[in-house]
């Protein structure tokens, strides 16, 4: 219908549709050293602090023992970099350590090229990355889910549904077929031990072609599992 001459056309209302997404605000960069004094000591109490990600209670008295009986498993690594922890892409815990007193421990929450993301009782501190570097060593800890079946140090011929998971997955990233059948399981031979190298070198772990727990998390990460990661920002 024509708008009368003189008469202002009706005003448009907007279709309605789904709400804009609400981005988290990033917390303003801080310096590291102020925050020193409310790191933990004990590392236990840093467990609590990530136990949420992982839907595990935030009280428990014993952390990694309360994580077993739930399918999961407290895992610890020395001598990773930066870079290796973008690429791991789960939230974990940093040990830090100033030239005179005990160690402390952090959680990363989230990492971005210049700023980390630190969660301290509960709130969200950004630091820069570089700052960060001065006090940490390599060492890292995170909970992490072990595939089926899985068994530390698996040997040559190993078979199961472990093996499975793993030529499954590494079938998803180098689009080679798996060669098991019903009548011929998958093992783990020098073929499949081969693949273990080639994803270790494309993700910058030691190719020793044994797939640990740092292969299995770094194979979650590639093939985007739903399990927790790692926060970005844009700074």
């Amino acid at each position: 219908t024509a708008t009368p001459v003189g008469q202002a056309a009706p005003a448009k209302i907007p279709a309605s549709g789904p709400p804009a997404p609400v981005i988290p605000l990033t917390p303003p960069i801080e310096n590291l050293q102020p925050l020193w004094a409310e790191l933990p000591t004990d590392i236990n109490n840093t467990w609590r602090e990530l136990a949420p990600d992982w839907k595990l209670p935030a009280n428990s008295a014993d952390p990694c023992q309360t994580a077993e009986a739930q399918g999961l498993q407290c895992y610890r690594a020395s001598k990773l970099t930066i870079p290796l922890l973008r690429q791991l892409n789960r939230p974990g815990i940093l040990t830090l350590q100033a030239a005179t007193g005990p160690a402390v421990y952090a959680m990363l929450e989230g990492l971005s090229d210049q700023t980390a993301t630190l969660r301290i009782a509960g709130r969200s501190h950004s630091v820069r990355v570089i700052e960060l570097a001065q006090f940490w060593r390599g060492d890292f800890a995170t909970y992490w889910q072990a595939p089926p079946a899985y068994s530390a140090g698996l040997q040559d011929g190993s078979s199961g549904p472990a093996i499975d998971w793993l030529a499954k997955r590494l079938s998803q990233l180098d689009g080679l077929a798996s060669s098991g059948s019903e009548n011929t399981p998958l093992t783990l031979d020098p073929a499949l031990r081969e693949r273990v190298r080639a994803f270790q070198r494309a993700r910058g772990i030691t190719p020793d072609g044994r797939p640990g727990p740092m292969t299995f998390m770094q194979i979650e990460s590639a093939t985007q599992s739903q399990l927790p990661h790692l926060l970005t920002n844009a700074r």
